[in-house]
């Protein structure tokens, strides 16, 4: 696995790790294993209010370490937070897909779900380097647009 680019961690608990680094313009989101409602909400609580202060756009989850979703944290996910990411400022997430098909379907059925109430950019990919490139090709091409 490729070394993740340094960030400023807000949370690392059991089920994740999840931090932000301001010169990519994103926050990471390192879950592991079966996620409950309550920790989904504490994660979003605790991160978007730095997202929105620091003018994060973008988000890379991995899901590598992580169990299928339940229906409750899909329907959160989907119809609350990420439209409350969009609100924010968030244009694209970058998802590190798990091996685990189970997993990788409740993922892709949650972010069809996610977009059909968000115009956020959701991008699938089967690791951590590739999604970090497109991150990356992602910030420059921003940056180049503001210039």
């Amino acid at each position: 696995m490729p070394q993740l680019p340094s960030m400023e961690v807000l949370i690392d608990e059991s089920f994740g790790t999840f931090g932000y680094n301001v010169e990519l313009k994103c926050v990471f989101h390192l879950w592991k294993g079966f996620l409950t409602l309550e920790e989904v909400k504490r994660v979003a609580e605790i991160t978007n209010p730095y997202m929105e202060k620091l003018g994060l756009a973008y988000v890379v989850a991995d899901h590598c370490n992580m169990e299928m979703f339940s229906e409750d944290v899909s329907a959160y996910i989907a119809d609350v937070w990420i439209p409350a990411q969009e609100k924010i400022g968030v244009k694209t997430a970058f998802i590190v897909m798990s091996p685990e098909a189970f997993t990788q379907i409740s993922a892709e059925e949650m972010h069809e779900q996610a977009r059909a109430g968000s115009s956020i950019e959701i991008l699938h990919f089967d690791s951590m380097e590739v999604a970090l490139e497109a991150l990356k090709a992602q910030v420059r091409t921003s940056v180049n647009i503001m210039v």
